[in-house]
């Protein structure tokens, strides 16, 4: 009798593993399935975690195709309400599209997303190529009752479900952030041979070992470990929920070199001083940086009115008037 107890007990301890994979498989499968149980009603509408019906995705489908340049590629951003109104981030974001060097043709392939009804409407106004909200409305209305509270987090982790979106229809992504102002192309300081290129940034007001932040700009090639990589930390966050945690792609593969090996995941970390912000200041900014991104910088008041001094330098300096930076003036860190 106490043979046989041994024996089960060894054959327990030999299951715990597959046990423990079949739990996180579980987990896995009814966060991508929470749409079938989870429903919030909205005007007479019910909404899901997937979508209510083909024509949500065509959608989709149909401004990527219209928006994308001859390699698949798109370029990306995420605006809401606060970004998207008269004399916003969104104005100034698509001039200097219009004033950069060779960046207007650009705005061809400029995918925008709304992620309420309010920016939608004002994005028609201003371009041909806006994603309405109900596209993506699951990750959208879920954020009061998202395991992330930090609001940089939050936005973080809604896009990441976009770039799953978009990457699993097969076209490479150029994502930037709606405070980036494009003065030059960046294409040529990305590799599309790896699965990302970015430029990452140590964060303000603490030590350099603290945090790496995104320079508000990165490339993501459309294949097989890219997806599965994003798949990874989706779930991994549903799995090990941490508030305080950092939600940068740049602190991710930073704190996670294992797994990004472990997936194949390869980053081209592109310079720095190619991808300016607020933060790394310089004389010679505006002749070596090919965007520049409004960080440490906390109200997007503060990132409008400095943002607009920079394209007004911007646009006197290609007009070769030399002149002292006027900048940062609000946006103090």
């Amino acid at each position: 009798m106490r043979r046989m107890r041994t024996l089960g007990l060894r054959n327990f301890v030999h299951l715990l593993p597959l046990t423990a994979f079949l739990i996180v498989l579980i987990c896995f499968f009814r966060f991508n399935n929470l749409g079938q149980v989870i429903n919030e009603r909205k005007g007479g509408r019910k909404f899901s975690l997937s979508y209510q019906d083909p024509s949500e995705k065509q959608e989709l489908i149909q401004v990527l195709r219209r928006a994308t340049m001859p390699d698949r590629t798109v370029i990306l951003t995420m605006v809401d309400e606060s970004h998207a109104s008269p004399g916003s981030m969104l104005e100034i974001l698509l001039q200097s599209f219009k004033s950069g060097q060779g960046t207007k043709r650009f705005l061809n392939h400029l995918v925008i997303i709304a992620m309420d009804p309010q920016a939608f409407e004002y994005c028609k106004l201003l371009h041909p190529h806006c994603i309405h909200p109900s596209t993506f409305e699951p990750y959208f209305t879920i954020k009061r009752h998202s395991i992330i509270t930090l609001e940089h987090n939050v936005l973080t982790w809604r896009r990441n479900n976009v770039l799953i979106e978009v990457l699993e229809l097969g076209y490479n992504i150029i994502f930037t952030d709606a405070d980036v102002l494009w003065l030059k192309s960046p294409l040529a300081n990305f590799n599309p041979t790896y699965e990302l290129s970015i430029s990452c940034n140590f964060s303000s007001g603490g030590e350099r070992e603290d945090s790496l932040r995104e320079g508000g700009i990165f490339f993501m090639k459309a294949n097989a470990i890219a997806l599965e990589f994003l798949k990874h930390w989706k779930l991994s966050r549903i799995l090990y929920p941490n508030p305080n945690a950092e939600e940068s792609l740049c602190e991710t593969i930073k704190q996670n070199v294992e797994i990004t090996e472990a997936y194949g995941f390869r980053v081209h970390g592109v310079d720095a001083n190619h991808f300016g912000g607020l933060c790394q200041l310089n004389k010679d900014m505006l002749e070596k940086v090919y965007t520049i991104h409004a960080n440490c910088c906390d109200g997007l008041s503060s990132k409008v009115h400095d943002l607009r001094i920079v394209l007004d330098d911007w646009i006197h300096f290609n007009a070769s008037e030399k002149m002292a930076l006027r900048w940062p003036q609000k946006c103090t860190g």
